[in-house]
């Protein structure tokens, strides 16, 4: 939860600029290799279509893609796929 001051901190930047929304984005999903399997599942439940196999079969994440919704980590059996700043 080390975002959550950050996220509040932007939120009221966008205040006192006369903005009432804010778009914040969350920190990217992470892929440990030595933990990934190549099963797919994070690929297969990413809603943007961040994720992909790499060279050698593992998943690859583009952070540029990346919303950080962590539905990736919730379906990797292996526990390889992480976002940061969550607990």
């Amino acid at each position: 939860m080390k975002y959550a001051s950050l996220f509040a901190g932007l939120a009221i930047l966008c205040l006192l600029a006369g903005s009432a929304y804010a778009v914040v984005k969350l920190a990217p999903a992470e892929v440990d290799e030595n933990k990934c399997t190549g099963c797919g599942k994070c690929i297969d439940r990413c809603p943007e279509g961040a994720i992909s196999f790499n060279d050698n079969g593992l998943a690859e994440v583009d952070e540029e893609k990346c919303t950080g919704c962590g539905k990736c980590s919730k379906a990797c059996p292996f526990e390889a796929v992480t976002i940061s700043g969550s607990s």
